[in-house]
């Protein structure tokens, strides 16, 4: 538990999120919201509620292990809550056992008669659409219990109808940009007919993630003679999918085209989106991928699919363009169409550049995240 401020006068916050490690794009938000000007602007304490010793590939599933950890993370809660006593107590939830664990740790702050605003990081459809109809009761129940959400995305505005009168306060993912926008202005030249097209992927790698589907659009790509890198960056989403990734690369012969590497942070990765050409991101379902936000930030065209956050991030012919998601053919298309028109990839990696500067830096998010925690306090909506 950290206490970051004091002061009688500013508003009394409880955060509960989660801090690196492991390293993902959770803790990333989050390290950013406390390194930013919010403890100065209000009086701040924040609680970890996801166990630093588990790997990414092992959240938020149910196993014993995990459900030991949770409840030392609800103890945890428990705790800060009662010591710091918060006027609103703002909870970043995903789904899966994590919104099971979090919906406790919303029902421990009401009780403290605290008012609760529930911060969901992950796509709509991840946690209700595409969910049985018990958890989708289940859920329902829980938003209930809060005083509103913040949502990542437009997707969530279908909240407002599930559940009328639920107060939804939009608020993209931000990060701390400074580093991206210093890096960025030494870009390299659009080149006219690149020696090698470099494509990149950071994230998590699975299925879920299209990553299957990116290497099977490399396979096409290459049949047709285009000269091209693909590099697949991150950690695997679920057991055994980076082995099948790479005994998916050596059936199709794609061991000089596609490289898996395994997660990079700070200049590491900065290099890397800077000796890029074109961000992909195939997913199938997401919130808002801080991924993405770096790779805007650092003056790249994105190529991903039309789900959750995504359209919000990336504008169809402006920055990059959107696909369907499980669709290899329409990766392909998107690699050859940049390719083969550096004038618009041009074009999309300034745009890129400049949305991310003017729309997801964590200080131009701030004053909008305490004017949301005003009107919850005030009742308003």
């Amino acid at each position: 538990m950290t206490h970051l401020s004091f002061d009688q006068a500013k508003l009394r916050i409880l955060v509960s999120g989660h801090l690196p490690p492991p390293l993902g794009g959770v803790a990333t938000y989050y390290q950013s919201l406390l390194n930013s000007s919010l403890p100065q602007q209000v009086d701040l304490c924040f609680v970890e509620t996801s166990s630093q010793r588990r790997t990414l590939s092992q959240s938020g599933i149910f196993t014993f292990s995990n459900l030991i950890s949770a409840i030392t993370d609800c103890g945890r809660f428990t705790k800060a809550v009662i010591k710091h006593r918060p006027q609103l107590t703002h909870i970043g939830t995903a789904f899966g056992l994590s919104y099971v664990k979090h919906s406790v740790c919303v029902l421990i702050a009401r009780l403290f008669g605290s008012r609760v605003l529930l911060h969901p990081h992950c796509g709509f459809s991840a946690l209700y659409t595409n969910q049985p109809r018990w958890w989708q009761w289940f859920f329902r129940r829980i938003i209930r219990f809060t005083n509103g959400v913040v949502s990542l995305s437009s997707e969530w505005n279908q909240l407002i109808t599930i559940v009328p009168g639920c107060a939804v306060y939009y608020l993209p993912n931000a990060i701390d940009l400074t580093a991206y926008r210093t890096a960025t202005l030494k870009r390299r030249v659009v080149e006219q007919n690149p020696p090698l097209l470099k494509v990149l992927y950071l994230g998590y790698l699975g299925k879920a993630k299209g990553s299957f589907d990116l290497v099977e659009a490399a396979k096409e790509i290459l049949a047709k003679n285009i000269p091209v890198k693909i590099d697949l960056v991150g950690e695997e989403l679920a057991k055994g999918e980076v082995e099948r990734l790479k005994k998916q690369i050596d059936q199709t012969g794609l061991g000089n085209v596609v490289s898996l590497h395994p997660p990079v942070i700070g200049s590491k990765k900065i290099e890397m989106l800077l000796e890029a050409d074109i961000f992909i991101y195939p997913s199938y379902g997401e919130g808002m991928p801080i991924a993405v936000i770096e790779a805007m930030a650092s003056g790249l065209p994105i190529i991903s699919t039309r789900v959750g956050g995504l359209p919000d991030l990336v504008k169809d012919g402006i920055n990059g363009i959107l696909v369907e998601a499980g669709h290899p053919d329409q990766l392909v298309r998107a690699i050859l169409y940049l390719s083969l028109n550096p004038d618009q990839r041009f074009a999309m990696q300034m745009n890129s550049f400049q949305s991310a500067i003017n729309n997801f830096d964590i200080e131009k998010l701030v004053p909008r995240l305490v004017n949301i925690y005003s009107k919850v306090l005030m009742g308003a909506s």
